[in-house]
């Protein structure tokens, strides 16, 4: 990303969607100065917060490079964006219908009523704001699916360097979960049985051995280097 490494470019997306999320704390604060809040702003707000508070736990560990740390953050990060665009959707739907409640000045109904007399307006052409905010919606999207993909990255980089370590120091891992098997350490409790899921969806790319841009090797992942370090360090 821009010739940065992949945790530094980890910590700053996570820090961008914190400041993001920040936004559902003063969203709250309006609630103090009498604002009535719909169900939808409410429901975003709250789950905001909730992002917030797991940002704030993740985050120190990309740094410490905690694999299933990393790998929540990874998994939070891509049902953001899912839920977001779910969020983005619901609130320009409410905002259309609610804008097409009138149109040349006489009161219509909501919904399908209300599209059919906008589309007969405009002759059937989208107004030139709805195509400009289609546009930044849809760049803005495609600009959180790029981040997803740089997150999973450094997840997938951080847990195959743990399994490698692993290998080099006996216990090896399991190649169906991971660290998280339940014989070992990682797999024990709640902790172990999260991390067993989170591994279960997209398993061949979080756990299957691949060249890594950081230099080490796949073949270390098979078998211990001699020397006592990753394969490709020095």
């Amino acid at each position: 990303m821009f010739g940065i490494s992949l945790q530094t470019a980890t910590e700053l997306i996570s820090l961008a969607l914190v400041f993001n999320k920040v936004t559902g704390v003063y969203g709250l604060l309006a609630i103090l100065t009498g604002y009535q809040l719909s169900f939808l702003q409410l429901s975003t707000y709250v789950y905001s917060i909730g992002v917030l508070c797991l940002l704030i736990h993740l985050i120190p560990h990309i740094r410490r490079q905690s694999p299933f740390e990393c790998l929540a953050l990874a998994w939070l990060y891509i049902l953001d964006t899912f839920i977001n665009s779910a969020y983005t959707l619901a609130f320009g739907a409410d905002w259309y219908f609610k804008s097409t409640a009138i149109v040349d000045g006489e009161e219509t109904a909501p919904g399908i009523k209300g599209l059919k007399q906008e589309a007969a307006v405009h002759g059937k052409v989208v107004p030139q704001e709805t195509a400009a905010s289609m546009v930044v919606i849809i760049g803005l999207t495609l600009v959180r699916i790029y981040f997803a993909l740089v997150v999973m990255s450094y997840a997938q980089q951080t847990l195959q360097k743990y399994m490698q370590l692993m290998i080099l120091e006996g216990p090896g891992v399991d190649e169906h979960d991971g660290p998280f098997a339940e014989d070992l350490p990682d797999g024990e409790g709640r902790r172990g049985t999260l991390g067993r899921t989170m591994v279960s969806y997209g398993r061949g790319y979080w756990l299957e051995q691949r060249e890594n841009t950081d230099g080490w090797a796949g073949e270390a992942y098979t078998k211990p280097n001699g020397s006592g370090t990753l394969a490709g360090e020095v």
